[in-house]
């Protein structure tokens, strides 16, 4: 599940005692690179002695299956291929086969040897395979009824009930989801991806406590395990401990320093701690990685900080090149050109940032802010009635 949405946060600048200025792109640094998934999936391949194959066909079939385990998903699709060709009846292979595909991103072909899989031998491996490869297509039901036909048919492999708590969690029903990855740990209670998985699920139900006791579990079992760091950093982030998520961050780039979703989240804990040149400094590691638009975002409010406007707009400017569609981004641009006394601009970004987003209630305090300036009452006021009933609303 990739993180798609985030929540906004006022970032006062003082320009004005009624001006609302810019907001922050995400309330909180990221449990987890954006793209990857948020909770560690497991998937299953098989290498086994098949009945009734020569000693040289065992092996061109286990040399195969090497190639998979190994990572080398080309050559295993290439290598499974050539099985195949010879021998068309060998479940193992189209499972094999699918999880290469699987890992090459190449979903359909994934599911299209599952089911060959399946027609041969139904067996709960396969399901649980084509379930997490339905999971990553967005088909989130086929997905649900194919980890529930492998919990059905293994009830004593935690496997299958730790994926389909995934697909609960994605789905927001915590409580389902916190009863199957409960069953996982209790048949294997030494997997720390179990554990890792559980600290998420608490994490989306805003229990950092329990999150940061699973999480820590997690790393006493594994403690290589960057996204325990990541989500147990998020969790002490919520909770203030900003120098506790820090740490955590540390660690999980210590292990791997190439996640630009994890140097965006540092930055941004540097920034809470008013840490700016540092802020700058993570964050441009992250572009240097990932030019995702949010660490421009983070940079340009680092920049402003600083008191450095030209970094600053030209990170604006390159965070609405990267995602035009960006409300955030205009949003703050329109700030950052009020604070330049250069209202005319600043208008038509903030009206571009609700035209992209009518529900963001910053841009229209911020729009009513410039109308009262400019004198247009009637339309301040419009827009402070908006953002009045926006910020009313159950659904804001």
């Amino acid at each position: 599940m990739k993180l798609t949405k985030t929540l906004f946060l006022i970032l006062l600048f003082g320009v004005g005692a009624n001006f609302y200025s810019q907001v922050k792109p995400p309330p909180s640094p990221s449990p987890t690179p954006l793209g990857e998934e948020i909770l560690q999936t497991k998937m299953k391949t098989k290498n086994v002695q098949v009945a009734g194959l020569s000693a040289q066909t065992q092996n061109e079939l286990g040399a195969a299956s090497q190639l998979m385990q190994d990572g080398r998903h080309e050559e295993s699709v290439i290598a499974h291929s050539n099985f195949i060709k010879a021998h068309p009846n060998i479940m193992v292979a189209y499972n094999n086969r699918g999880f290469s595909y699987m890992n090459l991103g190449k979903l359909d072909l994934a599911i299209a040897d599952y089911n060959m899989a399946l027609k041969l031998s139904p067996t709960a491996l396969t399901y649980n395979n084509r379930g997490m490869t339905y999971s990553k297509k967005g088909d989130t039901a086929s997905a649900l009824a194919d980890l529930s036909k492998a919990v059905q048919l293994n009830p004593q492999d935690s496997l299958g009930y730790s994926n389909r708590s995934i697909i609960y969690t994605q789905m927001g029903n915590y409580e389902a989801a916190l009863t199957d990855i409960n069953k996982a740990i209790s048949i294997l209670p030494k997997e720390a991806t179990y554990f890792s998985n559980r600290c998420y699920t608490y994490f989306k139900m805003r229990n950092f406590e329990q999150a940061i006791k699973d999480c820590s579990d997690s790393l006493v079992l594994n403690p290589k395990n960057t996204t325990a760091y990541g989500t147990r950093g998020a969790a002490y982030f919520q909770l203030l401990s900003y120098e506790s998520a820090l740490a955590d961050y540390d660690a999980a780039l210590k292990l791997n320093d190439s996640f630009a979703e994890y140097h965006i989240s540092r930055g941004y804990i540097l920034f809470t701690l008013g840490r700016f040149e540092e802020a700058v400094s993570a964050l441009s590691k992250a572009i240097s990685l990932q030019p995702y638009a949010m660490a421009y975002l983070h940079r340009a409010a680092a920049y402003s900080k600083l008191d450095k406007p030209d970094l600053e707009l030209a990170d604006y400017n390159k965070a609405i090149e990267i995602e035009p569609n960006n409300a955030v981004s205009y949003n703050n641009r329109g700030s950052y050109y009020l604070k330049q006394n250069n209202p005319g601009a600043a208008l038509a970004d903030i009206s571009k940032a609700i035209e992209l987003n009518p529900k963001l209630v910053i841009s229209y305090r911020n729009r009513a802010y410039i109308y009262r300036q400019n004198g247009e009452t009637e339309k301040a006021q419009a827009d402070e009635k908006t953002a009045e009933a926006l910020e009313n609303s159950p659904q804001k």
